[in-house]
Formats: structure tokens, C-alpha cells, sequence
């Protein structure tokens, strides 16, 4: 395992860190801003950033952001827990939030346990 190493000390924008051979990445750009694990619809098991969660019905779940983000111009990953499920997509997003629905391999809203990850700068 190879082992991270600090090259700027301080805290700001000008911190970077190497990994494996000599890519080197920033801290704040490079880490992400918010992550939810939730389970049976938008019930919070683990996060980051993440104020709170709200099932909007069938598959359709929208999670509140504890820090905003700079703009709504900022990236997500969805991911379904449950692989009998097919995809999750963005519906809708903004500063504050970020409405994702999931659908199962019949392209109907399911519900499932799901993860995301969202990239991007704060406010």
C-alpha cells in the first residue's frame, strides 16, 4: 500500500497530496463534498453533508445539503444497493439539494437502498 504524502503544508487552496507514483491531486478539489448512505427510501444510515432526507414517493428521494454548494453546476454519482435494481439518475438539482430516482429493469421507480457522492465546490 502505498502511502499519501503531503507536498504543501497549511490549510487552502494550494494544498496537494501524491498517491501511487507521482500524480498528485488537490484536497479541495479532489474530495467529495457530500455522501449519503441511506437505506429503505431516504432514511440516513451514514453521511457527510448531508442534513437530512425526504421520500418523495416510489423510488424518488430528494436529500438537503447541511453546507450549500456554490452553484447547482456540480457533479453526483447514484448508486442502487440492491443490484436486482437497475439505475439511479439526477432528477433535479440546486444549491440546497439534489431529488434522485431510481428505476428498476422494467424503466418503472423502485425503491431501493442507495449511495451517492457529490463533487463540486461549497459556497
Amino acid at each position: 500500500m502505498a502511502l499519501t504524502q503531503v507536498i504543501n503544508k497549511g490549510i487552502g487552496a494550494g494544498n496537494t497530496v501524491t498517491g501511487e507514483g507521482s500524480a498528485t491531486t488537490s484536497l479541495q478539489q479532489g474530495l467529495a463534498k457530500a455522501w449519503v448512505l441511506a437505506g429503505n427510501g431516504a432514511e440516513l444510515v451514514d453521511s457527510f453533508n448531508i442534513a437530512s432526507g425526504a421520500d418523495n414517493g416510489t423510488g424518488d428521494y430528494t436529500y438537503t445539503f447541511t453546507s450549500a454548494m456554490s452553484s447547482a453546476n456540480f457533479e453526483s454519482s447514484a448508486t442502487p444497493s440492491n443490484w436486482a435494481k437497475r439505475y439511479g439518475l439526477i432528477a433535479t438539482r440546486t444549491t440546497t439539494t439534489i431529488q434522485l430516482k431510481f428505476y428498476d429493469d422494467a424503466d418503472a421507480l423502485a425503491d431501493v437502498t442507495n449511495g451517492i457522492a457529490v463533487h463540486g465546490d461549497l459556497a
